[in-house]
């Protein structure tokens, strides 16, 4: 493997580099704060290769169309790996180069300055006109409207609560997601109309660290 690229080249070699990486990235996605859907749309792609893999490696019954379809799946994997490895393992604060070592991927020479905890709060604005549909836009307080994140910053919290009187504390709420980039929509059942939901925003940075709440925002869900 080399310094350049850090995908074996080999299939033997892929498919116990790949396990070992997916199967860290699972372990840890909550403390790396992985994206559910970003490792779950890498999960699918390796099911396809460990499939096809398993199919091409039996010389005595593989046909041609096993080895191709091999590659195919192959190719297809590498191309969501790589940019899965670049924004949850290989340029997140959060893992550590003994991390990324361990999962036989690159480590960068130099140090770098640590990420500060925010020190600013969303402020956001609610769009209730669709049925049993929030859309919920936000910008940083400091930022004079501009959808720009506050530098080192990775996205913003939503949390909500619903109906009854507004929320007094977080342990009151419930987390709804990190959006990375406004705005968010968040949908609701039948049984929700007529509720009021209210929200509280903050930001979390590349390491996990959080900055302080936004003031409570509210919205009926129109039935």
């Amino acid at each position: 493997m080399s310094n350049s690229d850090f995908i074996p080249g080999s299939d033997a070699e892929f498919n116990i580099w790949q396990e070992c990486l997916v199967d860290n990235a699972e372990q840890n996605k909550t403390i790396w704060g992985i994206s559910v859907d970003g490792l779950a749309k890498v999960k699918t792609f390796q099911t396809d290769w460990v499939s096809a893999f398993s199919k091409a490696s039996n010389k005595q019954n593989r046909t041609a169309a096993d080895v191709t379809a091999k590659d195919d799946a192959r190719y297809e994997y590498e191309k969501a790996i790589r940019p899965f490895v670049a924004q949850w393992l290989s340029n997140n604060d959060k893992v550590t180069d003994s991390d990324r070592t361990r999962m036989g991927l690159t480590v960068k020479t130099g140090t770098r300055t640590p990420t500060p905890a925010p020190a600013t709060s969303p402020v956001g604005t609610i769009d209730f006109s669709v049925r049993q549909q929030h859309t919920l836009r936000y910008y940083d307080e400091a930022s004079a409207h501009s959808n720009a994140k506050p530098a080192g910053v990775h996205g913003c919290e939503i949390y909500m609560k619903v109906d009854g009187e507004a929320p007094k504390d977080a342990s009151e709420l419930s987390y709804v997601a990190t959006c990375t980039a406004s705005p968010y929509t968040v949908k609701f059942d039948g049984a929700k109309a007529g509720k009021t939901i209210y929200y509280w925003l903050r930001w979390v940075n590349t390491r996990g660290e959080c900055g302080p709440w936004s003031i409570t925002m509210s919205a009926m869900v129109v039935g």
